[in-house]
């Protein structure tokens, strides 16, 4: 048995201050998680995990040069591959606030290097890549990330929406009724094959579609009108009527 006094049970400061510190941003007083991890950085300044921490509450606060500052330094003393993997995803997150795509990319490229099986920094990656028109990056990172996790709607949406921007047009459609069969409720499945269609100049086949798509809870119908692959159809009476913009 442990003599009473003993010190088997006691728990270091910044491990105390990182646990009030995650309790306080999952609780949304970013300000207050801040000065604890300040104050706890003045005795343990090179803590990976207080200045990954830190770095949050600066990003929840909308200060993101200095929660990219916190990050970086997070970085320099990170001792294991998860504080590394936050770091990068911090970093990233934060290009992505500023509209910095290629950061973001740089930022996600480091973190599929870190951890190349985490499907989810993979899509990231494609979604970056789409964005910034990088077709044969985004088809790569998309598959793989289809392949980590084959029956994830979001993943298999977005690789749809890759598939079909690079005028892949039956990979598209294969990818979205993919969601038809594991998840035959989401509203995802005829929306992905709306876009298909209307890409195809289907516009019938289209309009059918995502009446299904909106009979299945389609949200933002309201904003359907600003979706680009469905720009074929915007001076469509049917699709004006569908998207209220009649």
């Amino acid at each position: 048995m442990l003599a009473v006094g003993s010190s088997a049970g006691c728990v270091d400061k910044p491990t105390e201050s990182r646990v009030r510190a995650s309790a306080l941003l999952r609780a949304g007083q970013a300000e207050k998680a801040l000065a604890e991890c300040d104050g706890a950085l003045k005795e343990a300044p090179g803590d990976a995990s207080l200045l990954i921490l830190r770095a949050k509450a600066l990003f929840e606060l909308e200060r993101y040069q200095d929660a990219r500052g916190s990050y970086l330094r997070a970085l320099e003393t990170a001792t294991d591959r998860s504080q590394r993997a936050e770091a990068h995803l911090g970093l990233a997150m934060v290009a992505m606030r500023g509209k910095d795509y290629q950061q973001a990319r740089q930022q996600f490229a480091k973190l599929v290097k870190v951890n190349p099986k985490s499907a989810d920094a993979r899509i990231n990656l494609a979604r970056v890549c789409l964005q910034l028109k990088k077709l044969d990056c985004a088809i790569e990172h998309g598959e793989q990330a289809g392949r980590l996790r084959g029956n994830d709607e979001a993943i298999l949406f977005t690789l749809g929406r890759i598939y079909l921007v690079a005028n892949k047009h039956s990979e598209a459609k294969r990818t979205f009724q993919r969601i038809c069969e594991v998840l035959p409720k989401a509203a995802s499945c005829p929306y992905g094959l709306a876009l298909v269609a209307a890409q195809q100049g289907d516009k019938a086949r289209a309009l059918t579609k995502l009446r299904q798509a909106i009979a299945l809870e389609l949200p933002n119908v309201a904003k359907l009108a600003e979706d680009p692959l469905l720009a074929p159809l915007k001076n469509d009476p049917a699709f004006k009527q569908l998207s209220g913009k009649n």
